[in-house]
């Protein structure tokens, strides 16, 4: 569902290897995007809820949370791990 609406950095948790073994790295130079792709999901939570059956506030609390992580990462020059 996320994947149909452009995202491509949270899809990402779905893709387990033996790389990644199912996390996602968002490196520094990578925040503004991957804000602007939590903005993107925020904006269709309706249709995220449809797709998936998470209720909408469910989705935006997590959303609101991983845009907290990019608001201190960007304050500490860092990046975020999500597994």
């Amino acid at each position: 569902m996320t994947r149909q609406l452009g995202a491509t950095f949270l899809p990402q948790l779905a893709d387990v290897t033996v790389e990644n073994r199912g996390h996602l790295q968002v490196f520094p130079g990578q925040l503004d995007a991957f804000a602007q792709e939590c903005t993107l999901l925020a904006e269709n939570v309706e249709l995220l809820s449809a797709g998936t059956g998470y209720d909408a506030e469910r989705i935006l609390r997590y959303l609101t949370t991983v845009r907290d992580a990019v608001r201190r990462a960007r304050a500490v020059q860092g990046g975020i791990i999500i597994w």
